[in-house]
């Protein structure tokens, strides 16, 4: 065979020598006796059957899965994280005008402590902010009797969300007049956490820092007293009354807790007095499934990784293995959001007020 020409510029002609037809495989062939040589040198042989062995008990898809499941957990703790760290000082709230008058609360609390031998009003801190002072308020509530369960009410986080407050005044005022057979518990009511944001129909503190997700940080002063009152103070049932304004039905939600059984009989009733139940699988995370959202242990542990954690599950971790915030829709009648938060806590109540050897045989 004859050397194929090359032409040059200027019209000459040069002969290329031709390519040897076993230069490419000698070339592969080096190439992979040096990448097996490699391999072999980075892992040895029991390191190689491990890993070998490993992959195969894992199947592919199981391998996938349990992959996008630690990534996605790595990336919204890194976010979560990231955000946190880097969160600035919020700014200052707008001037708001006074909506509201803690005048009429404290007259209703000091009346039914006045009234009632079994309630208690005191302040556990005051919240000052320019040209406001006003209480966090704790009432009491003690049947008189031994071995009750304890539980804790807590309204008003959000100052724009009144039904909770609205339907804890009214149980204060009812407990000041009777005692109810499903209610034999041992309360603490916090009626109003928020006053300055409820007097001026504002969701955050003075601050404008959402107290609702303070309990890692504290820099709210509101979270500070809240978290000095908790101090080592243990509950059977921790009761938080809130409001969504962005679903149309009632849902609860619960942390860590082994049986959604109250939680159920709850939701229950508040349909069958014809009012709305969430049900929405497409939230993210936290997707009320037939009006109950279940937040599992291992997220309440993560969250503080995150110096993000919310009240509900600063409760929960150190307070109350049963704790449920009670949510009403926003967009609904303040009448029948008071209804909702009235039918759901005395359902609650009654289940934590029954006697332990009831309740199992109610679980089973």
């Amino acid at each position: 065979m004859h050397d194929h020409p090359t032409t040059f510029s200027g019209g000459l002609e040069k002969s290329r020598p031709r390519r040897r037809p076993y230069d490419n495989g000698r070339r592969a062939q080096g190439s992979t006796l040096k990448a097996e040589g490699n391999a072999q040198r980075r892992l040895s042989p029991f390191q190689l059957s491990a890993l070998s062995f490993r992959l195969d008990c894992l199947g592919p898809r199981r391998r996938a899965r349990a992959f996008c499941r630690t990534v996605l957990l790595f990336l919204l703790v890194l976010a979560d994280t990231g955000c946190t760290y880097l969160r600035l000082k919020p700014p200052e709230p707008p001037p708001a005008p006074a909506v509201r008058n803690l005048t009429a609360v404290r007259e209703n609390l000091e009346a039914a402590d006045e009234f009632s031998a079994h309630l208690l009003l005191t302040e556990i801190g005051r919240v000052k902010a320019s040209g406001f002072d006003g209480p966090i308020w704790r009432v009491a509530y003690r049947p008189l009797q031994a071995g009750l369960k304890q539980v804790l009410i807590l309204a008003g986080l959000h100052g724009n969300e009144t039904a909770g407050v609205d339907y804890v005044l009214a149980l204060i005022q009812g407990l000041s007049t009777t005692t109810p057979p499903d209610f034999m518990c041992d309360i603490d009511i916090l009626p109003l956490i928020n006053p300055w944001g409820w007097v001026h129909d504002r969701p955050y503190a003075p601050s404008g820092i959402d107290i609702a997700d303070d309990f890692t940080r504290f820099d709210s002063h509101e979270a500070r007293i809240v978290r000095r009152f908790l101090r080592e103070k243990r509950y059977d049932l921790v009761l938080d009354l809130r409001e969504d304004p962005r679903v149309m039905g009632f849902y609860l939600r619960q942390y860590g807790m082994g049986s959604s059984r109250a939680s159920a009989a709850a939701v229950d009733r508040v349909r069958s007095a014809g009012y709305p139940i969430e049900n929405d699988p497409n939230r993210f995370l936290q997707r009320p499934a037939d009006g109950i959202v279940d937040i599992p242990l291992w997220r309440l542990r993560v969250w503080p990784l995150s110096r993000h954690l919310t009240m509900g599950g600063y409760l929960r971790r150190n307070m109350s293995a049963n704790v449920v915030t009670v949510i009403t829709p926003a967009v609904r009648p303040l009448a029948d959001r008071i209804a909702m938060q009235r039918l759901a806590v005395e359902t609650l109540l009654a289940a934590c007020a029954e006697p332990q050897g009831e309740a199992e045989a109610h679980s089973k």
